[in-house]
């Protein structure tokens, strides 16, 4: 069966995912990319190093969200949402990256719990919590949520 998610539902999702993807384009480039975030009272939290997302963003602010959450092929959730990109700074960048801090912190692998075979830690994955992120948030005006369930 198909269907559309209510509000309470569209928010739960986007309130227990951690990983999600921006769409965004300018002029005939369109880039989607996964991210880690935070969702708090319609706005998507997140950070990042400087690259190709954040020059498209810079142009062009206007953005797409979608998260996501399938048990296999016919049991899925899935939310879609419009908004405006805007990098934070000072006080509010410390608040986020706190916000951010709390909820990722938990689960990223220690060193002991690292299965061997995937190799070390990667030091540029660690780059946005040691190299000056750019922090950043996603203002939600228009949301859209659909399932299906066998």
């Amino acid at each position: 069966m198909l269907g559309h998610l209510d509000t309470e539902e569209i928010e739960t999702l986007l309130r227990t995912s951690v990983v999600g993807r921006i769409g965004c384009t300018f002029e005939s480039k369109v880039y989607v990319v996964p991210v880690t975030y935070v969702y708090e009272d319609g706005y998507v939290i997140g950070h990042t190093i400087h690259g190709l997302k954040i020059d498209i963003l810079r142009k062009n602010p206007e953005c797409c969200f979608e998260v996501d959450e399938m048990s296999n092929i016919s049991n899925w959730k899935s939310v879609i949402a419009w908004g405006t990109f805007e990098e934070l700074s000072g006080a509010e960048a410390e608040r986020a990256s706190e916000k951010l801090h709390a909820k990722l912190a938990p689960l990223i692998p220690s060193e002991t719990s690292y299965v061997s075979r995937m190799g070390p830690i990667s030091d540029t994955r660690t780059a946005t919590q040691t190299n000056n992120p750019i922090v950043y948030r996603i203002n939600l005006r228009e949301k859209t949520g659909r399932y299906e369930k066998q």
